[in-house]
């Protein structure tokens, strides 16, 4: 990809834009108190979304006609991690609700940037990787962990 294309690319804004999406996905999680009666503190709440950004840009700059693969080891990592923080499956799908929002807000606020021919099919990868990743962490967090077996005699 040129230097002018990545310019206007989704995964450019993305990459470009990701602390303040961050904070902004913070800041509403912050407001949904289901999310906040677990007590966590900001990075220990948000520190998946740096890996998860990664991953999603990453597809994102594959060339179209490459098979496209969803990243699901880190997911399948944060819905433990949720799970041993004391998280429901409806909190997950919660937080990747906000996800979305706040990525595709990203993106509306630099509309003018991006190139239009190629918009709606990166909107569908990123929707596609966030569902995704969504069920790996889901299946991690109510996967039953098997229990330690006694020492045999």
């Amino acid at each position: 990809m040129n230097k002018k294309s990545e310019s206007g690319s989704v995964a450019h804004i993305l990459e470009r834009e990701l602390e303040p999406t961050v904070r902004e996905w913070l800041r509403r999680v912050n407001l949904i108190s289901e999310l906040t009666d677990i007590p966590l503190s900001d990075a220990d709440r948000s520190g998946h979304l740096t890996k998860l950004y990664s991953d999603l840009i990453s597809r994102l700059r594959l060339p179209n006609d490459a098979d496209r693969p969803i990243s699901v080891a880190a997911a399948s990592a944060h819905g433990q991690r949720r799970k041993e923080q004391g998280y429901s499956a409806a909190m997950l799908i919660e937080e990747s609700r906000i996800f979305q929002v706040v990525t595709f807000r990203t993106l509306h606020l630099h509309l003018g940037e991006l190139d239009q021919r190629r918009l709606l099919l990166d909107v569908i990868v990123i929707a596609d990787e966030a569902d995704a990743q969504l069920r790996e962490a889901v299946r991690s967090l109510t996967t039953e962990m098997p229990s330690p077996q006694p020492p045999r005699r």
